[in-house]
């Protein structure tokens, strides 16, 4: 042995998730990496007059928890005080009630802006009301008012927003996007996909400080749920900058690996606009170091079932298929795009991680992934389809074969079940992120949060795909679930597979990052009902303690 670890734990059952999902009882650290792994007679040597030991009597390590699919920056954008918390809204009145209260409080001229209102829990909404600029002005007066949907894709703003927005009758639709309109072709207030653009661009923006102080504030969130990286799939260059700070001042708690999108809030990106900042910005894949890196680049495909703008074979309840988010006036024109943009990305070696709902839309990115390949091989480019919500099974030996993987959003189907079943039949939800079926088709898969979209709570995934979501609208079918070997490699090596990054981090194994999280409970044989419960007391990032809740 060189040198006294700086950090032992002792006298616990530690997970390695190794290639054997190895169980030992013991770690050392040392550099902000694992030195050793075994039982307590083997690391107890490492122990120094420096050395932080703690004792687990018996809890659970794991490691580091690795969220594939997580908005950090809007994640802290969208929580109090940056913005009303709407996900605990139940009704008009409760909703009204928030902004009347907000709109009485200084400064009298600011946005009043909300965010996590769902159609399906809203009762009004629920029962078939549509949602409608009416229902916020008198709340809200002369204040300019935006709500965010909790999908991302959407916003609800009121009449004095349109009117600062210029958006009336007569604006046309953007490319990617709808301004919903009344019988009488007024628009309602609600903007869909690109559409929000058209508001969001008026409302005023954070100050750096405020923007760091939230993504600092969503990295001790996070720390204390035993995540200690994410890829953050919407990284635009002002964004990089604030990530960049935060790094350069080593205020950096998660490790972030970074998907560049150049035209967000819009979903609709350009080949041109996309072709020039590539030849500009002079990256590709795995730029940085062990904090923050370039992962790649996001791109859009479709929608969300949610507002029928995922794309379908099989058309809506309703009506109507969905369609591509990309430029173009018809849909062949829009596939030829989507194709086009996935293969400039793949030139530039940058991973595409791509979002598609539909399973019309998936085939169209897997054509564009396909195509790529051929033209130009890149052995190692492990691009991705982000959330698979409604894969077709006949595309899973393709995805495979390509070496596609897919980041599926579990916790979707408790947060978003209510909503999304109704649009798609229950029958399709049911099916829903098929990451049993994937797996056994030799498909890599990783799993996410889709934070803002849901709370980044990865126990609750653990629980939705082992079966057991205390949600009526979370079942999984038998032929579906995981193990729980299986689920919880979904949030450890399955992330860092996606990211190049196996070889560093996702298990605990000597040479990798020191990235853990100590569980109270015995993993392995608390009952699956009780997995969403699990309580993350220590969370320990490059040999740092992030977060410590532990009673010795």
């Amino acid at each position: 042995m060189a040198a006294a670890a700086d950090l032992v734990v002792l006298g616990g059952q530690v997970l390695t998730v190794d290639e054997n999902f190895t169980i030992a009882s013991a770690v050392a650290v040392a550099n902000g990496r694992i030195a050793a792994v075994g039982d307590d007679e083997t690391i107890r040597p490492w122990i120094g007059p420096k050395t932080d030991v703690i004792e687990l009597r018996g809890r659970t390590v794991l490691p580091g928890i690795n969220d594939a699919h997580l908005h950090l920056a809007l994640f802290g954008t969208s929580r109090p005080p940056f913005s009303l918390d709407l996900t605990v809204v139940d009704s008009l009145a409760t909703l009204q009630q928030a902004f009347a209260d907000a709109a009485n409080e200084p400064p009298d001229n600011r946005w009043l802006t909300g965010h996590g209102w769902r159609e399906a829990t809203i009762t009004e909404y629920a029962k078939g009301v549509a949602p409608h600029r009416a229902h916020l002005d008198k709340a809200t007066g002369d204040h300019p008012a935006l709500l965010e949907h909790a999908s991302g894709h959407a916003v609800l703003v009121n009449s004095a927003a349109l009117r600062l927005a210029g958006i009336t009758a007569e604006t046309p639709d953007p490319t990617g996007g709808q301004i919903v309109r009344d019988h009488a072709g007024e628009p309602t207030g609600m903007l869909l996909e690109s559409a929000g653009l058209l508001a969001t661009r008026h409302a005023p923006p954070l100050t750096q400080q405020q923007r760091l102080a939230a993504i600092t504030s969503a990295m001790h969130t996070l720390n204390s749920l035993g995540i200690t990286s994410v890829t953050d799939p919407i990284v635009w260059p002002e964004l990089l900058r604030d990530y960049t700070a935060l790094h350069r001042q080593d205020r950096m708690t998660i490790r972030v690996n970074t998907l560049l999108h150049w035209d967000w809030p819009s979903p609709t990106t350009s080949y041109e606009r996309l072709k020039l900042a590539l030849e500009y910005a002079g990256i590709s894949t795995g730029l940085g170091d062990d904090w923050l890196r370039i992962g790649g680049c996001k791109l859009f495909a479709d929608g969300v079932p949610t507002h029928c703008t995922a794309w379908l074979y099989e058309p809506y309840p309703g009506g109507g298929t969905g369609h591509l988010v990309t430029e173009g006036d018809d849909e062949a024109a829009r596939y030829t795009e989507l194709l086009n943009i996935i293969e400039l990305v793949h030139q530039h070696r940058l991973q595409a991680q791509i979002h598609v709902t539909g399973d019309r839309a998936a085939d169209a990115a897997i054509d564009g992934i396909v195509r790529a390949i051929k033209s130009d091989p890149w052995p190692d480019a492990r691009h991705a389809l982000i959330h698979g919500t409604l894969l077709a099974e006949r595309s899973f030996p393709r995805l495979a074969a390509h070496g596609i993987g897919v980041i599926t959003s579990s916790l979707m189907k408790s947060h978003s079940g209510a909503s999304i079943a109704p649009a798609i039949g229950e029958r399709r939800w049911a099916n829903a992120f098929p990451a049993g079926a994937l797996l056994a088709a030799g498909v890599h898969v990783a799993d996410s949060s889709d934070a803002p979209v849901t709370f980044p709570d990865w126990r609750r995934g653990l629980a939705t795909f082992v079966g057991a979501a205390p949600h009526p609208f979370a079942e999984v079918p038998s032929a579906l679930r995981l193990t729980r070997e299986q689920a919880i490699r979904l949030w450890t090596t399955g992330g860092a597979y996606m990211e190049h990054a196996e070889h560093r981090k996702g298990s605990i194994s000597p040479g990798m990052l020191a990235d853990l999280v100590v569980l109270d409970e015995d993993f392995l044989t608390v009952e699956d009902s009780a997995l969403h419960e699990l309580t993350p007391v220590l969370t320990i990032a490059g040999g740092r303690r992030v977060f410590d809740a532990m009673v010795v």
